[in-house]
């Protein structure tokens, strides 16, 4: 029997802009770190709009740091209301059921909750810098909130019922169950991930590099989360799914991969942002584990011809990223840490950062990022089991009106 998509057309068309519009914003973070524009502008949080605003102040060849970092946060601000959007479009299209009322409520007062958290930490700023004004004159002016109570409880509480609501609504028999529980999380996730990026600059001076590393950590997870949305999306045929036999086969290495990925990823966001000896011999050996993984995954997926039809582009697929990305890793680790002429004398962590090794640290995050994402996907495929049929669905929901 051929079975319906398990969510609304517009939901997979918001999913995939998701992905695109994340794709953007990590390259200029990518971009932002690697010409150290990170603290660029220390005030947060600032306007989208800010450089539409203030174009006329700032050029290329002068503030090139400066516009990065607040393309960036411009970039991340377009996430947030995507993800938003996409998240009341999945819920909001869920036929006649009353977990569908419940999952829109709670999302509008997620978004409510966030909003006014947003603007409270926006007086904060403002507090703080008046009281500095105010010390330079010799007075003295409370010390403002770094984190607003009441709107920062309102928003954990608004979060933690809809994973709560969205949890509930896995116990149904819907296919597109999944979807929305997925999209509630990414929500979460993504408004958590602002305020990493938020709290990097407004506590960079208590923390240092500390919360940028979380922060650009953090990044490649919530990607690799987006990546799976257009496949569960779609109700596969049931032959596209891989038997238990097989499954049981790979489903342990498979999800060896991307954690074997995300430790790699971890020595590399240490190496990038403190230059740690330790952490780049821990990157660099990781490397060799992550390469084996995936090797032992590729043999297993082609051992057999009914998991080599189906898994074997992914595999392939992987295995390329995997080899380029090790080309990339030698020169942006030679272009950083290994130099003749005037610059040898100085730490690799203060060297002047060139257009092109700027650019090609970034591809190498970049392509670090595609691989954990492509490895999460292919864990998600050999995990994933039949769904139920369409006509199932249709009398869950029947039931539930």
């Amino acid at each position: 029997m051929e079975q319906s998509p398990p969510v609304h057309r517009s939901v997979r068309i918001l999913a995939t802009l998701l992905i695109v519009c994340t794709v953007v914003l990590l390259t200029l973070g990518a971009l932002t770190t690697s010409f150290r524009a990170g603290m660029a502008d220390p005030v947060w949080p600032t306007e989208p709009w800010f450089l539409i605003v203030n174009r006329a102040k700032y050029n290329l060849e002068e503030h090139r740091g400066f516009l990065l970092e607040h393309t960036h946060r411009a970039a991340g601000f377009t996430v947030g209301i995507v993800a938003s959007l996409l998240a009341l479009v999945a819920w909001g299209t869920m036929r006649g059921s009353y977990k569908a009322r419940y999952g829109l409520v709670t999302i509008l007062a997620l978004l409510v909750a966030y909003g006014a958290f947003h603007g409270q930490m926006g007086k904060a700023w403002k507090l703080r810098q008046e009281r500095q004004v105010a010390m330079s004159l010799g007075l003295e002016l409370p010390q403002p909130d770094v984190f607003p109570a009441e709107s920062g409880i309102a928003t954990a509480a608004s979060a933690l019922l809809l994973l709560f609501v969205s949890a509930m609504c896995l116990t149904g028999q819907g296919p597109g169950k999944w979807v929305r529980f997925w999209v509630s999380v990414l929500l979460i996730a993504v408004m958590a991930q602002g305020l990493l990026g938020g709290y990097r600059v407004y506590l960079d001076q208590l923390f240092g590099p500390l919360l940028s590393q979380i922060h650009g950590t953090f990044a490649q997870l919530v990607f690799s989360l987006m990546c799976c949305l257009p496949i569960l999306c779609w109700l596969p045929k049931p032959e596209r799914i891989l038997n238990s036999e097989d499954r049981d086969r790979l489903k342990w290495l498979a999800f060896a991969l991307p954690a074997a990925v995300f430790i790699q990823l971890i020595w590399g966001v240490m190496m990038r942002h403190t230059g740690s000896p330790l952490a780049q011999r821990l990157h660099m050996l990781s490397a060799f584990l992550v390469f084996g993984v995936a090797l032992g995954v590729t043999m297993q997926i082609l051992m057999k011809p009914s998991t080599k039809r189906q898994l074997a582009f992914g595999a392939y697929h992987l295995l390329s990223l995997l080899a380029l990305q090790l080309v990339l890793g030698v020169e942006a680790y030679l272009g950083k840490f290994v130099s003749i002429g005037s610059q040898a004398s100085i730490a690799p962590m203060a060297r002047e950062i060139t257009v092109e090794s700027g650019v090609l640290r970034s591809l190498h995050v970049l392509l670090g990022t595609a691989i954990l994402a492509s490895s999460v996907v292919l864990a998600l495929r050999i995990w994933r089991r039949t769904p139920n049929a369409y006509n199932e669905y249709q009398e869950q929901e029947s039931r539930d009106r």
